[in-house]
């Protein structure tokens, strides 16, 4: 589902946002992404879906990839930024998948599937 603009994160956060999702965040043990970058367990990445990466011939290329996203759960009222390192094939098109330390930062008491997240960037379309 496409949200409007939340107003509560502060700019200097995400200061091009231009537009903002809401759905699942699950995690995943990153290695070497779709994107042709080599990450861990410990670094802050985020999957992006099919549909919401576009990868084209090859996603190497992809302007999302490297790109920044803010994530806000609305229940804890925390804020972090991810970078786009890969896609998540198993990712219906507003869901996100992150490391798991990205995991525990964002839903510390999340049990592997935490509904109802809001993230978005400037890369990642409307």
């Amino acid at each position: 589902m496409r949200l409007a603009l939340f107003a509560t994160l502060p700019a200097l956060l995400l200061p091009a946002i231009t537009s903002a999702y809401s759905g699942d965040m699950t995690y995943y043990t990153p290695g070497l992404g779709s994107c042709g970058i080599t990450n861990n367990s410990n670094d802050l990445v985020v999957a992006l879906s099919i549909p919401m990466m576009g990868n084209g011939a090859n996603p190497n290329n992809n302007p999302k990839c490297g790109s920044w996203i803010g994530i806000w759960n609305p229940v804890t009222k925390t804020k972090h930024e991810a970078q786009v390192v890969d896609t998540c094939f198993a990712c219906h098109y507003t869901d996100i998948d992150v490391s798991p330390a990205l995991f525990k930062l964002v839903a510390p008491h999340g049990d592997g599937r935490v509904h109802g997240i809001d993230w978005g960037g400037p890369m990642v379309g409307g």
